[in-house]
């Protein structure tokens, strides 16, 4: 899949940009604050209908206007699609697919995009909840599956709150909870089973040998046997009885997939705890490259791949490692607060970007 142009209209601090990409590498450079990561994330906006990092529609829209707009023309398959995202205020967004709506699942349907950035420290280090949106967001790109179990879950998740909250029966709620989130729980130990085994190569390449692990740690405690949905619904039921009286008290749901967690290692040693910001970096990074090449060969699509400041706190070591690996991939989007080296600009394109306008391009 490749990005040909891209349009914008009130998105972040751009008002309005249009331009064309190379097929290859494509590099955002200038000061920071100046729009680098807006052009990032609206690529990825336009190919998934939501923010990498988790922004809401109203930050998106540039400050006093209601609307943003994102256009883009894309290939896939030698074949020419045009896309648009919008959102205006106290309105729904709309999507658009060769001038057809579509819904905002449908997307990851059709699209993959992979970012990486300095906000992907807090997979490793910051709350839960970066993590699990870490793995929705990626696997729910992975499998068409996934991102439907996941809907009906959360939608489950609510009734099942609301019925605490208002001292109802809850077990209807229970077994369905227990019929999709073992299957979710499933899925997701089968991807990071498989993203551990990747990241670990990429994370040995850039790090020029250090080691990296993680462990899945769902809700429901179990660890080791995981292997069918049979097995996670007999656990999952078994939990959600245990916690049957505690979950009256506090009228909310204690156990399920809204509450699992990964656990990152270094050198095995807790990444949170005892990595530095190079290998914290590292380590996200590599994570990123893992899910690329996962999506890439499950799907047969090629993603676009989206690298905001990846150079930011690496060594040289760390860096020459990562450039290597440039090679590997197709469509790429670089940015970098400084003016890239000249080997890597003669690979694509350069755009300097200042105060939410492309002043050059070479």
């Amino acid at each position: 899949m490749i990005i040909n142009s891209l349009s914008l209209t009130n998105f972040r601090n751009f008002e309005k940009l249009q331009t064309e990409f190379s097929p290859t590498v494509n590099i955002f450079y200038g000061k920071n604050g100046s729009g680098k990561t807006n052009l990032l994330e609206a690529i990825f906006v336009l190919c998934l209908g939501r923010s990498h990092r988790a922004a809401s529609e109203t930050v998106l829209v540039q400050k006093e206007t209601d609307f943003y707009r994102i256009e883009g023309n894309l290939s896939q398959d030698d074949v020419s699609i045009e896309l648009a995202v919008a959102y205006q205020k106290h309105t729904r967004k709309k999507i658009m697919l060769d001038k057809v709506a579509i819904k905002t699942s449908e997307l990851y349907d059709n699209f993959c995009a992979v970012a990486a950035g300095p906000e992907d420290s807090e997979i490793l280090a910051g709350s839960p909840s970066s993590r699990r949106n870490f793995i929705d967001i990626y696997l729910s790109q992975y499998s068409k599956k996934y991102l439907r179990l996941l809907t009906d879950y959360h939608k489950v998740l609510q009734q099942k709150n609301a019925g605490l909250k208002n001292r109802v029966d809850i077990s209807a709620y229970n077994e369905l909870l227990v019929l999709n989130g073992s299957e979710i729980i499933l899925l997701r130990k089968q991807f990071l089973d498989a993203i551990k085994t990747e990241t670990k190569e990429y994370y040995k390449l850039i790090s020029l040998g250090s080691y990296f692990d993680l462990l899945y740690k769902p809700s429901i405690k179990e660890t080791e046997n995981l292997e069918s949905v049979e097995l996670i619904q007999e656990k999952f039921r078994e939990v959600l009885e245990n916690y049957r009286m505690k979950e009256s008290i506090m009228e909310r749901s204690l156990v399920g997939p809204h509450l699992d967690d990964i656990s990152f290692t270094i050198n095995n040693l807790p990444a949170r705890n005892y990595g530095s910001q190079g290998e914290i970096r590292t380590a996200a990074l590599s994570l990123k490259l893992a899910v690329y090449k996962l999506i890439k060969e499950k799907r047969q699509i090629t993603p676009l791949l989206l690298l905001d400041e990846i150079f930011a706190e690496l060594d040289v070591g760390r860096a020459e490692g990562l450039i290597n690996l440039f090679a590997n991939f197709d469509q790429l989007f670089l940015t970098t607060a400084v003016e890239p080296p000249e080997f890597l600009k003669s690979q694509g394109r350069s755009f300097l970007i200042d105060d939410g306008k492309i002043i050059d391009k070479k």
